[in-house]
């Protein structure tokens, strides 16, 4: 990160701290304070005067850290090298961005608020509302704003509760140590216990909301361990994981001392405790404005830094599920036996060495929860399967693997004779047993043989990361190739590769632009101007694609306008598609082949009409390929 950055990120972050910080007083000093205050007499008037200064005070930091924020993110956008530069750009950010206007509106929300900070019942809790939705606007200023559509919505929603509940819980962590140090014992136990449901309420949604985010932001596990965007959200993690455990002393043992022999004592211990655990939820807050600055980490190739990764493959396994099933549930046993044994006096101690023992001794079995894995096991290819990149992929296959594996694949090219170590069959079903960043680390480095030696030499220093993925969707649409040709049919899911086409108005789409439809692709020669009728009254938009481009589309229907789709479904259907159609469903699954005029009858056209319909009414999931699916 550049410098400007990191002040963008710690201006951001301090924004969204006096933010909070202003949502947590006001919530604290309508709900939690009065009660306190009630139980006070001569201490309540300074509190309240401290509390109202504590509220202005934030809410001015908010106003001038928001400004500066807008400031220096202008000059970030604008790319502007100096004060004149930045100062031009930021009427043009503030009035013509999604970011600056939804600050403007901040702004608007912040001044409307400042002249009822008082002690007016009606009046705080209007600046309460005015302050919450305030700080329910920064998802808008965010990742989530710019997804859009239905999981941006549920982003939105999600992060909005996250922030209030963080705004409740530590923006009134200040508020509560001004309170505890001047109130007298029993009024501050007052404050203490009050603060408790609040607090309790927000740790249940931060946690609840953080789960959604680590989903949809993070990319799961192998993103939490394998970006810097995750790596910041563990730091995060850890402090939040510290206040838990400080607001737990606070509220189990302080506030409870402070009804017992010695208050003061108690009073200084739980005000040490709570600036503690303020000066953790400040650091919370600047890190989640690190965090707003990174790139989220479902957009990122996660490194994963372990040997081993968690798999439920041996459920799936015959051989090993049972094995797997029984250690579960004898450890599971064992551990309900070990907390009865809790409760049982006498014997306690000994259950609980039974307890560990079998768990122990079970535990090796759990092993087979765990697979081999290496840097790369969670990668992604980014190719969304293009027919450019299956074509790239045949001429590397050619050059690089074909004399090893084979023109096919199938392992038996010229030098595989002279190996030790037989190659693989690569049009075999164990290819699919193997996730794309598998695939990517066994290309780029190799491996050995079992009895030593270099089994196939690693390509990271003799082809670029684009060609090793190129090669992997070559290999994916080969091994549907052999399929095809060895059983008639697809064995595994595979997804129609991504190409654009030409439409007769003129307009130009991709496969994304289609999806939620059915697609029938005809093949045919170049001189073929027109593709065969539809079934009349079957909703499916026809697709002709030629070996080489026409001059015009179709009328009624669009025509490839790439001529690596011929040459990338030649593959896939492991022979000349010359005269074949295909059906695909609406998540882009290939779901049927047919050669037409071949006398079979699913050339008919009410067969055809049939499957139409039938595909139309079940098609495949989205993740139908597991680790394999290539994104359209």
């Amino acid at each position: 990160m550049s410098t400007l950055d990191i002040c963008v990120a710690l201006l951001r972050g301090t924004h969204i701290g006096a933010l909070l910080s202003l949502f947590g007083t006001l919530v604290f000093r309508l709900v939690i304070a009065p009660a306190a205050m009630a139980e006070a007499t001569v201490a309540a008037e300074r509190v309240r005067a401290l509390l109202l200064r504590l509220t202005r005070i934030c809410a001015a930091c908010a106003l001038i850290t928001g400004l500066a924020w807008l400031i220096t993110d202008s000059a970030v956008i604008a790319g502007a090298s100096g004060t004149t530069m930045t100062l031009h750009a930021v009427p043009t950010v503030a009035l013509h961005t999604q970011f600056g206007q939804w600050l403007l509106s901040r702004f608007a929300l912040l001044l409307l608020l400042l002249p009822l900070l008082g002690t007016r019942r009606m009046a705080l809790a209007a600046a309460t509302a005015l302050a919450g939705a305030a700080l329910s606007l920064q998802p808008m200023l965010g990742h989530a704003g710019a997804i859009g559509g239905s999981l941006g919505m549920e982003l939105i929603a999600s992060e909005i509760l996250h922030l209030l509940a963080a705004g409740a819980w530590l923006g009134g962590l200040l508020p509560l140590f001004i309170t505890v140090g001047i109130l007298p014992p029993q009024p501050a136990a007052t404050a203490c216990r009050n603060f408790t449901p609040i607090g309790l309420s927000a740790v249940l949604i931060l946690g609840g909301t953080a789960v959604v985010q680590v989903g949809e932001f993070m990319g799961g596990l192998p993103g939490l361990l394998g970006t810097t965007y995750g790596h910041v959200a563990l730091v995060k993690l850890g402090l939040f994981v510290v206040l838990l455990v400080l607001a737990a002393l606070n509220r189990l043992l302080f506030t409870e001392r402070l009804a017992g022999p010695s208050p003061v004592v108690a009073q200084r211990h739980i005000r040490v405790s709570i600036a503690i655990e303020a000066v953790l939820g400040t650091l919370v807050i600047l890190t989640a404005g690190f965090l707003a600055s990174q790139t989220p980490g479902t957009h990122e190739q996660p490194v994963w830094p372990f040997v081993w990764r968690p798999s439920l493959s041996a459920l799936y396994d015959p051989d090993l599920r049972g094995e797997v099933v029984v250690a579960l549930i004898i450890i599971a046993g064992a551990i309900v036996t070990g907390m009865i044994g809790l409760l049982w006096r006498r014997a306690r101690y000994f259950v609980l060495a039974i307890s560990l023992a079998i768990i122990v001794l079970e535990s090796p079995h759990l092993t087979l929860l765990f697979v081999e894995a290496y840097p790369t096991s969670f990668y992604t290819s980014p190719t969304e399967f293009a027919a450019t990149a299956i074509a790239h992929g045949a001429r590397l296959f050619a050059t690089h693997c074909a004399i090893c594996h084979g023109t096919e694949g199938r392992g038996d090219g010229p030098s595989s004779r002279a190996l030790a170590l037989k190659p693989a069959d690569l049009t075999a079903d164990h290819l699919w047993g193997h996730s794309d960043g598998e695939l990517y680390w066994y290309i780029a480095q190799g491996f050995e043989a079992p009895q030593g030696g270099i089994a196939m030499p690693g390509f990271a220093h003799t082809l670029s990361t684009e060609a090793i993925w190129d090669l992997i969707d070559y290999l994916h649409a080969n091994n549907a190739g052999a399929s095809m040709r060895r059983f008639g049919q697809w064995r595994h899911p595979i997804p129609l590769p991504q190409f654009d086409a030409e439409c007769p108005d003129g307009s130009t789409v991709d496969l994304d632009d289609l999806r939620n439809r059915l697609l029938r692709i005809v093949f045919a020669p170049g001189d073929v101007q027109a593709a065969p009728a539809a079934p009349p009254g079957v909703d499916v938009t026809t697709i002709l694609v030629t070996p080489d481009r026409p001059a015009t589309p179709p009328p009624d229907g669009c025509i490839a306008s790439e001529p690596e789709a011929w040459t990338a479904l030649s593959v896939i259907l492991g022979a000349s598609p010359d005269g074949v159609e295909l059906l695909a469903d609406q998540n882009a699954w290939l779901r049927a082949a047919w050669r037409s005029g071949d006398g079979n009858a699913r050339a008919d056209v009410r067969t055809l009409e049939a499957r139409i319909h039938d595909i139309a009414a079940h098609p495949l999931a989205v993740d139908a390929a597991g680790g394999h699916v290539h994104r359209h």
